[in-house]
């Protein structure tokens, strides 16, 4: 086939974006709504994003040497005919293969930077793309057919290399465009949802949940399509990311706390450093008759309610290796009831080694079946993720990891 001949990046990646939004329009609104939007962001941009074509010049190979025939009309040296008819001599035909990676349909559309110079005819079979090269048998020059080769090497890995920056850019694209469509989309499934509930006209609602297609293969692990609960979407009350955020910047001041009064925290178990927790929160929050906003529940966790139900919850564990750190998430996750869940995991820490602690509590949590998304992650501060957990596919849970050093217990005799 030619290469790069069958239209450009521009109108390719621009049909593949529209279909994307179309996709994303033509959801169902209790669907939409129902479902998780990390899962669902993760899914279409999956379904959106392409891989870049790599060539691997270096790893060349000769896959045939075959004898042809060769048309040398063209060679004035040879004192053609001229009038068109064909002079034939015995050739050389070879097949040189070079492995790529990447998706092999972008070995047919031309990059918005490219070559005048033109390229070879070539043949995708299976990871190569190969191309032909022959010559008289009676006139071969090792070094002129060496040169022809390296040209066309040269060309498809020069295409190859331009068609890579456009695809970052598209994939780059995809990135904003699917959450952007999402919001759009949520937005408006909100307000029909609303208009609709406000008729007070009973409805009669389908057994089964909207559906949409399966992505094409982009990627060697494209999400799954996502599984929401059947039934109409009910809104509930959300703690405000705003408020969330401060709430964790109360509880990060606590390390402040630590840090100037490191002999007042060496001698605490967890429930006594939980309490200086609840003591700076609700400092800042007033509650209703109690005058507490934040309470206890159980040994070591921090709880806001709303009714019977948590708002907001964190837990607080010293850590003891990851099968620990996994066990208080296990102990984390079964409290949550709500579709906005807003949790924090705070770990208190009497290792030295802080960034071990932190890689290894990273680590943990993205191999965890829940983990969604990481939101953020830091090497010497708090890490965010969503996660979604089986049982309940459309509801997110943002997590933040927050982890205190905390000095050794004080010893009897100790100065």
């Amino acid at each position: 086939m030619r290469p790069f001949a069958d239209g450009d990046t521009f109108a390719s990646f621009r049909n593949l974006e529209d279909g994307i939004r179309g996709e994303i329009d033509g959801l169902g609104n209790d669907y939409v709504l129902n479902a998780s939007q990390a899962v669902l962001e993760e899914h279409f941009v999956s379904k959106g994003t392409l891989s870049p074509l790599v060539l691997h010049v270096d790893d060349y190979y000769m896959v045939s040497n075959d004898a042809t025939k060769i048309d040398v009309s063209h060679d004035f040296l040879r004192g053609g005919y001229g009038d068109g008819r064909p002079i034939v001599v015995a050739g050389t035909k070879l097949t040189i293969a070079i492995p790529f990676d990447g998706d092999a349909k972008l070995w047919r559309i031309r990059a918005s930077s490219f070559s005048m110079g033109g390229y070879p005819d070539i043949e995708i079979v299976g990871r190569d793309v190969r191309f032909a090269v022959s010559f008289p048998d009676d006139s071969a020059n090792s070094e002129a057919l060496k040169r022809q080769i390296e040209g066309h090497l040269k060309s498809l890995a020069d295409a190859v290399n331009y068609l890579a920056i456009d695809v970052a850019n598209h994939n780059a694209s995809i990135k904003a465009l699917v959450p952007a469509a999402l919001e759009r989309k949520r937005t408006k499934a909100l307000a029909a949802t609303n208009a609709v509930a406000s008729l007070g006209i009973p409805m009669k609602r389908t057994e089964q949940p909207p559906s949409f297609a399966v992505p094409m293969q982009r990627r060697p692990a494209p999400v799954t399509q996502p599984k929401v609960a059947v039934g109409k979407y009910e809104p509930e009350p959300i703690l405000a990311r705003e408020e969330y955020d401060y709430i964790l910047s109360v509880m990060r001041s606590m390390s402040l706390v630590i840090e100037r009064n490191p002999a007042s925290f060496g001698d605490l178990d967890e429930e006594a450093i939980r309490d200086h927790f609840l003591l700076q929160l609700n400092g800042h929050y007033q509650g209703g008759a109690t005058g507490e906003t934040f309470n206890a529940s159980g040994k070591t966790d921090i709880l806001l309610r709303s009714g019977d139900r948590n708002v907001f919850i964190a837990e607080c564990k010293f850590w003891h290796g990851p099968k620990g750190f996994n066990d208080a998430l296990d102990q984390l996750l079964g409290y949550l009831t709500w579709r906005d869940s807003k949790t924090a995991l705070v770990i208190f820490n009497r290792n030295r080694d802080s960034s071990g602690v932190r890689a290894k509590m990273h680590a943990a949590l993205e191999s965890r079946l829940e983990h969604v998304k990481t939101v953020a992650e830091s090497t010497t501060g708090d890490s965010m993720y969503v996660l979604v957990k089986p049982s309940d596919p459309g509801r997110e849970i943002l997590l933040t990891t927050q982890l205190y050093d905390v000095p050794e217990r004080l010893t009897r005799g100790s100065t």
